[in-house]
């Protein structure tokens, strides 16, 4: 897990070194969009953000979505063991009692 943060904290760092680097090197280029034009150097980190909320919104369905199997689980092992029980309940087998011991 340690890998995967310092994976994320270098591509973050990236991306905002190349976001300042266009910002610097090149603010004069601007991308035709329907809403205007919008400078180059917004267009990178936004869209690192936005796959990033994304990649996140995929993460919470993917728990939530395991929370409500386990869950299910948990509910099929509880009716198994109660169905175990009962059959214990209806089977009784008695344990001979040996003369010479104890009852516990």
């Amino acid at each position: 897990m340690k890998l995967a943060h310092w994976v994320f904290l270098l591509v973050t760092l990236g991306v905002a070194g190349a976001g300042l680097y266009l910002y610097l090197a090149f603010p004069f280029l601007e991308v035709p969009t329907p809403l205007g034009s919008w400078p180059l150097y917004y267009l990178l980190p936004g869209a690192y953000a936005l796959g990033f909320l994304v990649g996140g919104v995929y993460a919470l369905v993917l728990w939530l979505w395991g929370v409500g199997e386990r869950r299910a689980l948990l509910r099929e092992v509880r009716r198994l063991q109660g169905e175990v029980n009962a059959l214990k309940r209806e089977r009784f087998e008695e344990i001979p009692r040996i003369p010479d011991r104890e009852e516990v």
